[in-house]
């Protein structure tokens, strides 16, 4: 037994977790929900980002259990990867992450990766994102850096110069790898059903950690159930990506939000015609959405059992019910993979509908 444990190999080197991912439904004015998003990143630790002029003269040590990084020349302490600071790492040598990560033992791990990292020519600049001292991103020098400070005086002043800072009602706050604010109008209100009320709205998301360009996108919020349609077609979504001049950015979400916002109220039209549009087949239609996992799709009839009040999933529904069983079922999703399921819901309300 002695023998068969001495000759086991050592398992595989581990990263740290990333920025915990967190979507909390609110109802707030726009600056107590911006501080809260502030709140949230400052919470994971003091952000600071350190330029290398060549990753060649840096190496992957093992601290503990764990990945860390560390200069050759020893003018840092090896600093702790996380899990999407191996992933940028690996991603800029050209290596296959989960291979790296999850399959090779610590030894084979660390000869892969410093071998990638030595074998270039030419140097190979990048940028660590710190988190309390931990390298929770590693991006291209080309990378424009505009986190969350940043990100809510930019919608702020966009909001005030349009005239809708005080009307202007925050319905959701995700914070993680993906930030998200969910604006709504109040003032854009329509009873698309007797007592059903939905609001015209904008999602502006973007990352602190590389994992998302910024992008304002036209929404559609309903009030009984908080569930949100986002829109998939390009006319009423804006992306901005993280390269050059963060004055850049600020200029192009200032201009992206007026547009985006004129997108959701004509695709308001398209949700109130979504009452009066019918749908064969259902459960067929259901089974071949390959978009959703199988548990979503169970969760989807699950939802359209609910609205017609029965134990079977319904032959024929109504476009409406449809949308709104798709985002019921992203209430469950991580923030990220919540704003995917809630774009394909506007992609089914486009086909179902149409323009």
């Amino acid at each position: 037994m002695n023998q068969l444990q001495e000759r086991q190999l050592p398992p595989p080197l581990r990263v740290l977790p990333d920025m915990r991912p967190r979507w909390t439904d609110v109802d707030e004015d726009f600056d107590t929900a911006a501080e809260r998003l502030v709140t949230a990143h400052a919470d994971d630790g003091q952000a600071r980002d350190l330029p290398i002029p060549d990753l060649r003269t840096w190496g992957v040590v093992p601290d503990d259990t764990y990945f860390a990084l560390a200069p050759l020349g020893g003018h840092h302490e090896p600093m702790r990867l996380r899990a999407t600071g191996l992933s940028g790492l690996l991603g800029r040598l050209g290596a296959p992450v989960e291979f790296v990560r999850d399959r090779l033992t610590a030894p084979l791990q660390l000869a892969t990766i410093n071998y990638l990292l030595s074998r270039d020519e030419s140097a190979l600049s990048g940028l660590l994102r710190l988190r309390r001292g931990q390298v929770s991103a590693v991006v291209s020098e080309r990378y424009a850096p505009f986190d969350v400070e940043q990100l809510v005086d930019t919608v702020r002043l966009a909001l005030a110069h349009h005239g809708a800072l005080g009307e202007v009602r925050v319905r959701a706050v995700a914070t993680g790898m993906t930030d998200v604010l969910r604006l709504t109008f109040p003032s854009e209100a329509v009873a698309v059903k007797p007592g059903d009320i939905s609001h015209v709205g904008l999602d502006i998301s973007s990352s602190s950690f590389g994992r998302s360009a910024v992008h304002v996108r036209s929404m559609i919020w309903r009030l009984v159930c908080t569930n949100g349609l986002r829109m998939p077609e390009k006319s009423g979504s804006f992306s901005f990506r993280h390269v050059g001049e963060s004055e850049r950015l600020s200029d192009g979400i200032g201009e992206a939000i007026p547009t985006a916002l004129a997108h959701a109220r004509g695709t308001m039209g398209r949700w109130r015609r979504a009452v009066t549009v019918m749908v064969d087949r259902v459960a067929e239609l259901v089974d071949d959405m390959r978009e959703l996992t199988g548990g979503e799709r169970g969760r989807v009839r699950d939802e359209l059992r609910l609205a017609h009040g029965a134990a079977e999933l319904p032959e024929r529904t109504d476009a409406y019910n449809l949308v709104n069983a798709l985002t019921a079922a992203a209430h469950d999703a991580e923030p990220a993979r919540r704003l995917e399921l809630e774009t394909f819901a506007g992609r089914v309300l486009r086909q179902q509908v149409g323009a």
